[in-house]
């Protein structure tokens, strides 16, 4: 009887702690609200970009030695620092220029949401009109939702003995 006793004792004591433990646990995000919230940092990250506001993007972006992007001039931009300084020199040379999201999509995928899309980039000055592609990972950093990566490219004209395709 006594031996019946523990058990029982042991089965309720280890319930009543995974209950505590699962109340104390940090909850996630819903996949929702991780979108939604996603969606909210890239209409800030369009605004800021066609106003030319450096600060603004850049408080967007994690700001972290390991932040890397792939802009559509360049190879590849790490870190924060470095960042900062190729958005100070795009919004100089593009003065005039506006972008527009044409496609989007955002995928919560565990704790990052992983975002997609088309991009429409216009110029008046230098008569250019240029659509792209882009990717990017977005996550929940000191309790605000940053870019870790980002990424935009230019789809290349196929080579001339063939055809092109869609």
């Amino acid at each position: 009887m006594r031996s019946g006793f523990f058990s029982i004792t042991h089965v309720l004591l280890f319930i009543v702690a995974a209950a505590l433990v699962a109340g104390c646990a940090p909850a996630g995000d819903a996949p929702e609200k991780m979108v939604t919230e996603a969606d909210a940092l890239d209409k800030a990250w369009l605004e800021a970009y066609n106003s030319k506001n450096v600060d603004a993007i850049m408080a967007l972006y994690w700001n972290s030695p390991d932040l890397v992007s792939y802009p559509p001039g360049e190879m590849e931009v790490r870190g924060w620092d470095k960042m900062k300084e190729g958005m100070m020199k795009e919004f100089s040379q593009a003065t005039d220029g506006k972008l527009e999201f044409v496609e989007t999509s955002n995928r919560a995928m565990g704790t990052v949401v992983i975002g997609s899309g088309k991009w429409r980039f216009t110029m008046p000055s230098a008569q250019v009109d240029v659509t792209g592609r882009y990717t990017d990972v977005k996550a929940k950093k000191e309790g605000k939702w940053v870019y870790l990566m980002d990424h935009a490219s230019v789809p290349m004209p196929p080579p001339p003995d063939q055809p092109s395709g869609n």
